[in-house]
């Protein structure tokens, strides 16, 4: 647990109208701030700050509690989490918890560091897979700024390399089992869960490396990896990249299929581009998505599995007050291999098309299949499948106003992108 003497501490040094005002826009009201409330869609404000308790509520949904409460709902993160995002702000050392499941929490992360930098230093190795590593990404188009900026490194070939690396380190074996970097052959062998793989590691919010995604150098099966969930990963609350997203003066976020897409839109000046962990986006993602963006462009793969993905994701945003709109692009099988071909420039087009110009409408301009299930699901009037189908390259723009409510899009006519209309 944490100290109660560490936690008054905490709530003292931290305002929670300015910490509130963060992410919701506040009026005064007497000696209250009023505004809409962050956890559930309203159009009238129902939700309350009290400065002289230091607490808040919501009349809508009933959500209250003081700074920490607030942190951990707003973050979808655990209250140990919130207490360390608000020592952090606040300027103060982080909580030293006095428990043994606060001190393994605290171990796997450091050593999650340790493991980062051991990949990182395998990359940059003279060893001739290393060198194959260091190609691979050179392919990609990466250059040595994002490949540190994002961590990125290579598991060599020799499965237990990593293991003796960190038991050298001093860490002991329940630290290691808890990491999820391991796994035990029938025989009781213990070899690391990636090799030969290059890795990409997964940040939380505090900049803390959480989990990683492995993969091949060629097309073999598995062709990824990732760590199972551990006491420090929970993939279906963590955004790749949110990180460094939540940096940027942009409210406009893309959201990626995976990992590869993210660290490319990145490397060509795209600084919000993010992307769900696991397999799915899930609410919590969405919900975490809308503390940090205002509007979100889809930006899925091509080809049928990233169709049905945006049909899902369409669905799970639509419960967020988050302004949605879907990419669609020719002649490239992912938003990785457009701006390679096309360049950064005419990527920057598609999101500006993609966008609506006007509040209160949203031009979707997606994928054969994609266009039309959305066209037969929610559009106005309302028309069967095959007869929302359009040639490549024109769109149907759309007004949303009754969307929150209705779940309902009003066809307002076609628009060809083709002649940059």
């Amino acid at each position: 647990m944490i100290p109660h003497e560490y936690i008054e501490e905490l709530t003292r040094r931290t305002d929670i109208v300015e910490l509130v005002g963060s992410y919701v826009q506040l009026k005064r009201k007497g000696r209250l701030y009023g505004g809409l409330c962050p956890f559930h869609s309203e159009k009238t404000p129902s939700f309350y700050v009290y400065p002289d308790t230091q607490s808040f509520y919501c009349f809508g949904c009933g959500a209250g509690g003081d700074a920490v409460t607030f942190t951990k709902k707003i973050n979808s993160i655990d209250y140990v989490e919130a207490v360390k995002l608000l020592a952090q702000r606040a300027g103060m050392p982080e909580p030293t918890e006095d428990d043994k499941t606060g001190r393994l929490r605290s171990r796997i992360l450091t050593m999650n560091k340790d493991a980062a930098r051991f990949f990182h230093a395998c990359l940059n190795s003279t060893v001739e897979e290393a060198r194959q590593a260091r190609a691979y990404w050179r392919r990609r188009g990466l250059d040595d700024k994002t490949i540190n900026r994002f961590g990125l490194g290579y598991a060599p070939d020799d499965g237990q390399a990593l293991y003796q690396h960190l038991r050298d380190k001093g860490y002991n074996q329940q630290e290691l089992d808890a990491s999820g970097l391991f796994k035990r052959s029938q025989s009781g062998r213990i070899y690391c869960l990636f090799w030969r793989r290059v890795m990409t590691p997964i940040f939380d919010l505090r900049g803390n490396i959480i989990a990683f995604g492995g993969r091949v150098l060629d097309d073999s099966k598995p062709k990824y990896i990732n760590s199972p969930e551990t006491m420090v990963y929970h993939k279906s609350r963590t955004l790749f990249a949110l990180n460094i997203a939540k940096k940027s003066k942009n409210r406009r976020y893309i959201l990626c299929e995976g990992y590869m897409d993210v660290i490319s839109m990145h490397e060509a000046g795209f600084d919000t581009a993010v992307c769900a962990c696991g397999t799915a986006l899930t609410p919590e993602q969405a919900k975490l998505l809308s503390e940090y963006a205002d509007e979100v462009v889809l930006s899925y793969d091509s080809d049928e599995a990233g169709q049905k993905a945006t049909e899902r994701s369409l669905g799970i945003l639509g419960s967020t007050t988050l302004k949605v709109s879907v990419l669609s692009y020719q002649g490239a099988k992912d938003p990785d291999e457009f701006i390679k071909k096309y360049g950064p420039e005419a990527f920057a087009r598609l999101l500006d098309w993609a966008v609506a110009s006007e509040e209160e409408q949203l031009v979707l301009v997606v994928h054969g299949g994609t266009q039309m299930a959305v066209m037969e699901a929610f559009a106005i009037p309302s028309r069967p499948y095959f007869s929302w189908g359009l040639p490549c390259g024109q769109g149907y723009v759309l007004e949303a106003e009754g969307w929150l409510e209705h779940r309902q899009l009003r066809l307002l006519g076609k628009r060809d992108y083709t002649k940059g209309g």
